[in-house]
């Protein structure tokens, strides 16, 4: 959806697709040791992802853009205050911020510490490591605003579809 807006990251997501399918057939037809290019291809995939939804999370808190999280909530409040505006901002770097970690986490892991170790990280940790970010936010979110500013969850998704309708049509 992202690459749709954006004609440059299209490009990118083309390259980096392109070079996944290259290492993806080099591997097929049994060029390269098995074990070192899959695991480069697994560390590919999960840097890949938590490095391009950090870019995406981040690249809204540029000067003349809106922070995405800000963007998501305008869905939820036609007029939102100026506390929720701030707070919007400060969760927008905080995805930002959280996905580089991970990104960055991963190659140390990969690269410095055994692989079953990194292994466990990126397959086992990172969904549970989102779902706890979820949660902290919410947590966060329930101190820091009052009730007439914050939604939940499922309603954030029930007006990002309508949203999504209301594109369509």
């Amino acid at each position: 959806m992202a690459a749709g807006r954006n004609e440059w990251l299209g490009w990118l997501l083309s390259g980096i697709v392109l070079a996944a399918w290259a290492l993806g057939f080099h591997y097929l037809i049994g060029i390269a040791r098995v074990g070192v290019w899959l695991d480069r291809l697994v560390l590919a995939q999960h840097v890949g992802v938590n490095a391009t939804l950090g870019f995406l999370f981040g690249r809204t808190l540029f000067a003349g853009r809106r922070p995405l999280v800000t963007v998501l909530a305008g869905l939820l409040h036609e007029n939102p205050s100026p506390a929720l505006l701030v707070y919007t901002r400060r969760v927008t770097v905080a995805w930002t911020w959280f996905f580089l970690a991970l990104t960055v986490l991963s190659l140390l892991l990969f690269f410095f510490a055994p692989i079953e170790l990194w292994s466990f990280f990126a397959n086992i940790l990172t969904l549970p490591l989102v779902a706890l970010m979820f949660v902290v936010e919410y947590v966060v979110r329930k101190r820091v605003l009052p009730a007439t500013e914050r939604a939940g969850f499922l309603a954030a998704v029930q007006a990002y579809r309508s949203h999504r309708a209301g594109m369509r049509s």
